[in-house]
């Protein structure tokens, strides 16, 4: 009973630094051109956003600067599906678009030793069953991944499921 309590504990803790961490402030190159909206003569907001724009675009082209729209952001998310949180400031704080599940095709599979299996899906992602649950997938079955308590993974087979972890 103790055990579960302190798991319980650990997790909410968890949950909570994870809801508390910091959002990211602007990079100075968009903080700079947002600056100049405050310039009240024409003449001199005009230059003030030629100069903060020019300076943007140098950012973006060398790499210092990262602009997503939110489908890239929505792309980012799927792909990354499986790796933990994905509360990452750089991701923003809008959680409705962060993916509880996919859907793909074994491409391959592989024994991981000990009645466990490694999964390569069509899209690329590795998974590996973490439990004891005897399966006997095949390449090309349709698999579905979805999120389950405490950062985990259930992949259903046709036949079962099966907790997983993503490896790559």
């Amino acid at each position: 009973m103790k055990r579960s309590a302190l798991l319980l504990l650990v997790a909410t803790g968890t949950s909570i630094a994870a809801d508390a961490a910091p959002r990211s402030e602007p990079a100075a190159v968009l903080r700079d051109l947002t600056a100049c909206r405050a310039v009240v003569d024409q003449q001199a907001r005009l230059a003030c956003y030629d100069e903060k724009v020019s300076a943007l675009a140098t950012a973006e082209r060398t790499g210092d600067v990262v602009v997503a729209d939110k489908a890239q952001i929505r792309q980012s998310k799927k792909a990354l599906f499986g790796f933990g949180s994905l509360r990452l400031p750089i991701f923003g704080s809008d959680d409705g678009d962060a993916p509880t599940q996919i859907e793909a095709k074994i491409a391959s599979v592989r024994s991981a030793g000990f009645q466990k299996w490694e999964f390569t899906l069509d899209n690329g992602m590795r998974w590996r069953q973490t439990d004891d649950t005897e399966i006997f997938p095949k390449a090309g079955q349709p698999v579905v991944i979805k999120s389950a308590a405490l950062g985990s993974y259930f992949l259903r087979l046709p036949s079962r499921s099966v907790r997983v972890v993503r490896v790559q």
